[in-house]
Formats: structure tokens, C-alpha cells, sequence
């Protein structure tokens, strides 16, 4: 007489190789991503920041691109770093930046964080 075996059940897939993949994700996540602070840039313009009295700016910068216009006159950043600082020296207080054309945010946030790092003036954004 000849027995046969019982079928064998076959088992549920394992799920250890889906945790090691999860596993490998999360540390390929975790070592790509950068943990740094994002600073923030307070701008002021517009209506939202008028005050009840509107005041003048005592410096009006333009910029555009490689170069910028400080009251009017077109000079290289560095020079116009150097103008700002001197038209601080000389009791100035206060500076608006004109954006129109193709600058980019970019430019933007860059330009307002030298002149408040490299000088004491109050910045604001006019469009």
C-alpha cells in the first residue's frame, strides 16, 4: 500500500524583505535630505505696511542684475555697496528697492540680506 503525502500549503509571502526595503528607503531619505534652518527675510511694501504716516525713503535702489541703480546712477554691486554705506554715514536711514523688470525672487531675498548684514539701514520693497 502506498501513502501519499498530504499537499504542503504553501506559506504568505515573507515580510522581511519588505521591512529591510522600507528600512533602506528611510536612511536613503534621511541622509539625502539637508537639516539646515531656513532664515527668514522680513520684507515690508504695499499696503499692508503703510503706516498712517507714509515716509520718503532717504536712498532708492534698482536692481538690475549684475548692476544696481543707487538714486539713479547704474554701478557694479560691490560699488554700490560702498554708496550705501557712505549715504548711511551721512544720515541716511532708510531704503526702498525698486523690483520691476526680470529680476527673481532670488535676487530679491540676496540683495536684502547683504545691505542688512553690511549696513544698519531699514528696507523696504516697492513694485
Amino acid at each position: 500500500m502506498r501513502i501519499e503525502r498530504a499537499p504542503r500549503r504553501s506559506r504568505g509571502p515573507s515580510l522581511t524583505s519588505l521591512i529591510d526595503v522600507i528600512f533602506l528607503l528611510l536612511l536613503f531619505f534621511m541622509l539625502s535630505s539637508t537639516f539646515t534652518r531656513f532664515a527668514k527675510v522680513e520684507i515690508t511694501g504695499g499696503h499692508a505696511a503703510a503706516s498712517a504716516e507714509a515716509e520718503t525713503p532717504d536712498i532708492l535702489l534698482h536692481l538690475e542684475g549684475d548692476a544696481w541703480k543707487v538714486n539713479g546712477i547704474a554701478m557694479p554691486v560691490e560699488e554700490a555697496m560702498g554708496e550705501l554705506a557712505s549715504l548711511q554715514d551721512n544720515g541716511a536711514n532708510s531704503l526702498a528697492i525698486l523690483v520691476r523688470g526680470e529680476e527673481t525672487s532670488q535676487m530679491l531675498v540676496e540683495a536684502v540680506e547683504r545691505i542688512r548684514r553690511e549696513t544698519g539701514l531699514s528696507v523696504s520693497v516697492a513694485r
